[in-house]
């Protein structure tokens, strides 16, 4: 393992140092950024992810988070009279609750100003009632499991992805890109369903080695719960792992942009779990699915209060955040070629 370790910190000093990234095109149509763990920076990644792939690609993005956080990034508080529950819900429980909208998303450039100059990118918001999805969801799961309906159980577990594919047609979108929920049940596992690929964001710390674990054991195990329901539904394909994103990982070091020993442990241990599940990576070698992100701090805090991408921020302006007047730094620029490269390897 110490020469794939290697291999990961060689490559990340080959990113912060010349700039670099992977010729080529997204390899996968649909994504979805997913963590099973809170705070470890997943809807900040997920709008510069957002801003990274609408520069090449018409895109199509949905908040699967009850939470909002990116609703929020990409709408500034804007009115949402329609969001992504809006779809699933007559989707899921038929007629009584109306038919499908037609159209359910909201061109990103009229509310975020720094999308302007890319190609057009949709966005479908997010709701608070999403915390009451599950419930309904897998009510309806286990009717259809009790009468052995296995294509009842299928068209339930695709509700999301028909949603979005037809949005996409409707848009024009070509990529589509969600933003998930730290929980598995309802949005997420749908979001799984409907994704081709998943970015896991892991925090160089305990908790977030444990959700990484418990994420590709979700993804590979037959006896948990994502691939009963696949089975149940006769037989469903899995995302591929597309990247394992190290997130704040410090750079205290002594070597230039090297992780400091506490980080690269934490990276040492979530590649440990990426080798045991090979099978989900469509890299020969899992390491090569390995994107160090530094510690943002200030200006990722930036970012995400003033909806601004990262790679759009300038060095040296202050912005005021909380009542505090922050400063973008020189660092921001290794931040920049850092998820440059990410959107680049995916």
């Amino acid at each position: 393992m110490a020469s794939n370790i290697q291999k990961i910190l060689d490559n990340h000093s080959k990113v912060v140092d010349e700039g670099f990234t992977h010729s080529g095109d997204l390899k996968y149509r649909s994504y979805a950024v997913t963590t099973l763990r809170g705070g470890v920076g997943k809807s900040t990644l997920t709008f510069n992810l957002a801003y990274e792939m609408s520069r090449k690609h018409p895109l199509l993005i949905a908040d699967l988070c009850a939470q909002r956080n990116l609703t929020e990034n990409l709408m500034r508080g804007a009115q949402q009279d329609v969001t992504i529950l809006d779809a699933l819900q007559p989707a899921l429980l038929g007629a009584a609750f109306g038919d499908v909208p037609d159209d359910i998303s909201f061109r990103v450039s009229n509310y975020c100003d720094s999308f302007k100059g890319g190609k057009v990118a949709s966005f479908i918001p997010g709701s608070a009632e999403m915390f009451a999805f599950p419930s309904t969801l897998y009510q309806q799961l286990q009717i259809a499991n009790a009468q052995q309906n296995v294509s009842a159980i299928g068209k339930l577990l695709e509700i999301l992805k028909q949603i979005l594919d037809k949005e996409a047609k409707d848009k024009g979108a070509e990529k589509i890109l969600m933003d998930t929920s730290p929980f598995y049940a309802g949005g997420t596992h749908l979001a799984w369903c409907a994704s081709d690929a998943v970015v896991i964001p892991v925090r160089v710390d305990e908790h977030s080695i444990e959700s990484l674990a418990l994420t590709l054991g979700l993804l590979s195990n037959p006896a948990k719960d994502f691939l009963i329901w696949n089975q149940r539904a006769g037989g469903r394909p899995t995302p591929k792992v597309a990247a394992i994103v190290m997130t704040m990982a410090g750079a205290k070091s002594q070597k230039k942009f090297t992780p400091d020993s506490a980080s690269r442990m934490y990276i040492e241990r979530a590649l440990s779990l990426a080798e045991k599940h090979s099978q989900l990576f469509d890299h020969q070698d899992p390491s090569d699915a390995f994107v160090i992100t530094d510690d943002f701090m200030s200006t990722g805090r930036v970012s995400g209060a003033k909806s601004i991408p990262i790679a759009r921020l300038k060095i040296g302006s202050f912005h005021s955040v909380e009542g505090k007047r922050l400063q973008v730094n020189a660092s921001a620029e290794r931040y920049q070629k850092e998820l440059a490269y990410l959107a680049s390897m995916l």
